[in-house]
C-alpha cells in the first residue's frame, strides 16, 4: 500500500510569514577530514568513495577539494546498491530534541533518468528499518520535504520522481551543482510522546538497473546540519500536554486541558491540511463536533497563550 506523505507544519506562525531569520549552524561535512558519524557501506558493492573528483561532469568539489562521489574516476556500475549513512543526535547536532532539524546538500548526479538514481532514507531504530523521507508516517515526527517554498524544503526529488526499484530519488543530469535541503519539524513533541531512541540515521542510497548507460553517477559536497530560529524564537515554545476522549470519535471528542486562558485549536489531515481552526477561553468546553470530517485520521495541534504547543492523532470513525 503506498505511503501516505504527512505534511504538518507546526511553527510559531507559517515560516513563510517571518521577514527575518536566523540560522545555527551545528555542523558541516566538507569531507576534507574523515567525520566521526559518517559511515560508508563495507559491503562488496559498495561504490562510494571520498576523494578529488576526476570525471568529465564531476570534475572537481563544490568547496576544495574533496567529495563523497559514486567512484572517483569511474562510470557508475551496473546493478549497484550502495550507500553511506550519517547520524545525528546530540553529538553532533546542539539541542537535538529541542530545535527544528535542517539538513542541506550541494550535490551533482548524473544517471539514467527515472531508472538509476540516489534516495534518502530514515532510520529512527539503529537501522532496523528504513523509511524514504517523503514517505515518513512515523506519528508526531513530521517532515515536510516538497517543494512549496521555505516551510518544507527545496529541490527534492517528489512522488513523479521514480526509480527502477519504485523508490522515488534523484535521477538524470543536473547539468550543475544543485542546492537542495529538507526539514523535519517539532521533535520535542515526538520525545515527549515518548519515541524510542535519541538518535536519527540518514541514509543516501545510490542504486542502478541492470543496463550500461555510461554515467557518472551522484555527487555530494558540505552537508550542512542547521536549524533555524524565527523572530519570537522557535526554542521558547514548550511542549503541550492534553488528552482526547474517546480517541475514536464518532460524533463528538473531548478536549481535556487545564490551566489555560487562550488556545487556538486546528485539525489537519494527513496531508498537513488544516480542515478546521478555532479559538477558545477558558470558560468554554473544548469539544470537538465532527461536523463535515470524514472518517480517517487526523492531528490535533494546540497552541496556548504562553507559548505551549501539543499534537495528538485523532481517528474518526
Amino acid at each position: 500500500m503506498k505511503n501516505i506523505i504527512v505534511l504538518l507544519t507546526i511553527l510559531l506562525t507559517t515560516l513563510q510569514s517571518f521577514a527575518q531569520r536566523e540560522e545555527f549552524v551545528w555542523d558541516t561535512i566538507t569531507f576534507e577530514e574523515s567525520y566521526e558519524y559518517l559511515e560508508i557501506d563495507t559491503s562488496v558493492q559498495n561504490i562510494w568513495q571520498v576523494g578529488e573528483p576526476n570525471k568529465n561532469f564531476f570534475d572537481s568539489a563544490f568547496s576544495p577539494t574533496k567529495v563523497i562521489v559514486t567512484d572517483t574516476q569511474n562510470f557508475y556500475p551496473i546493478n549497484s546498491n550502495s550507500y553511506f549513512d550519517l547520524k545525528i543526535g546530540e553529538f553532533n547536532y546542539n539541542y537535538y530534541s529541542h530545535f527544528d532539524i535542517f539538513i542541506e546538500i550541494k550535490h551533482k548526479f548524473d544517471t539514467d533518468t527515472l531508472k538509476d538514481g540516489g534516495f534518502i532514507t530514515v532510520s529512527y531504530d539503529e537501522g532496523q528499518t528504513w523509511t524514504n523521507i517523503i514517505n515518513d508516517t512515523s506519528d508526531f515526527f513530521i517532515i515536510t520535504p516538497n517543494n512549496d517554498g521555505y516551510e518544507s524544503g527545496m529541490n527534492l526529488y517528489t512522488e513523479n520522481d521514480t526509480l527502477f526499484n519504485g523508490e522515488f530519488g534523484f535521477s538524470g543530469h543536473s547539468d550543475e551543482w544543485v542546492t537542495t535541503w529538507f526539514t523535519w519539524h517539532e521533535l520535542f513533541v515526538r520525545n515527549r510522546l515518548g519515541f524510542d531512541g535519541d538518535t536519527m540515521i540518514i541514509r543516501f542510497n545510490f542504486i542502478s538497473d541492470s543496463i550500461e548507460t555510461n554515467r557518472e553517477g551522484w555527487m555530494i559536497d558540505n552537508i550542512k546540519l542547521y536549524s533555524v530560529e524565527l523572530e519570537g524564537g522557535v526554542d521558547d515554545i514548550k511542549p503541550l500536554e492534553f488528552k482526547i476522549s474517546p480517541n475514536h470519535m464518532n460524533e463528538t471528542a473531548v478536549i481535556e486541558l487545564s490551566d489555560y486562558s487562550e488556545i487556538e485549536l486546528s485539525i489537519m489531515d494527513i496531508q498537513g491540511r488544516i480542515v478546521s481552526q478555532n479559538k477558545y477561553t477558558s470558560n468554554q468546553p473544548i469539544i470537538i463536533n465532527r461536523d463535515k470530517l470524514n472518517s480517517g485520521i487526523y492531528f490535533v495541534k494546540i497552541r496556548t497563550d504562553k507559548n505551549l504547543v501539543g499534537i495528538r492523532k485523532l481517528i474518526v470513525e
